[in-house]
């Protein structure tokens, strides 16, 4: 019987989009720079880049946290700004981001009546708990794992290692794991062999063949509890 909820935070409850441009906007307007559509879409490129390595085990939390902005303003020809100074204004600023998505605190307070919530998230620590505490998310979980204070990003067995011994050590079967992303989220809970359930905007397309497929496919997060009730 499924027994606990283990939600991504990025992108499937707090509104990461939105915290990210204020806190990109507000960064580089600090550092003297002019901000634009054109300069947003760079850094998310740039960011996402790096992200992808970090799953990928090619990089570090540490050098990500500088190596992002050194290739920005490299690429806009902005060398001059102290790039270790930009990058801790940039995480307090993205800390201060607790927008939630819709519907999120809803779903989540809803689901914690019947099941154990934990979360489990890439995240920077001094990042994600700011935001997580000011969401009010974080009332309803029991354990929340974050990938910079156990050496291990999603999807790496290492960090569901450690979820599964902050929540008890349950059986496999009775964990669902929601999430948005099919590379970090649906393969790494899959792999570790777990129900996932893919949070995918309607017209995103489904996966590719080869691609790893999700167990179940919501367009919002309000489809969740029905879901996982009928699944239980």
């Amino acid at each position: 019987m499924m027994r606990w909820v283990l939600f991504d935070l990025d992108g499937t409850l707090l509104d990461y989009a939105a915290a990210e441009t204020a806190a990109v906007s507000a960064t580089l307007s600090r550092a003297g720079l002019v901000v634009s559509d054109a300069l947003l879409a760079d850094y998310r490129q740039v960011n996402r880049r790096h992200w992808e390595a970090l799953e990928r085990g090619e990089t570090t939390a540490a050098q990500l946290r500088l190596d992002r902005w050194r290739e920005l303003l490299a690429a806009h020809r902005a060398e001059t700004v102290d790039v270790a100074e930009l990058a801790e204004h940039y995480l307090g600023d993205l800390a201060a981001g607790a927008q939630v998505c819709d519907g999120a605190s809803e779903v989540v307070g809803d689901l914690a009546e019947t099941f154990a919530i934990a979360y489990i998230t890439n995240g920077l620590a001094d990042v994600q708990r700011p935001r997580l505490h000011a969401s009010g998310l974080c009332d309803h979980a029991e354990v929340v794992i974050i990938s910079d204070e156990v050496g291990a990003a999603k999807p790496a067995p290492a960090i569901f290692d450690a979820a599964f011994e902050a929540m008890g050590g349950p059986a496999r079967a009775d964990v669902v794991l929601v999430g948005d992303s099919l590379t970090a989220d649906v393969a790494g809970g899959r792999d570790y062999g777990l129900r996932t359930v893919w949070v995918a905007d309607p017209d995103e397309p489904d996966p590719a063949a080869g691609a790893p497929r999700p167990d179940h496919r919501i367009g919002h997060l309000r489809e969740l509890p029905p879901l996982l009730r009928r699944a239980t």
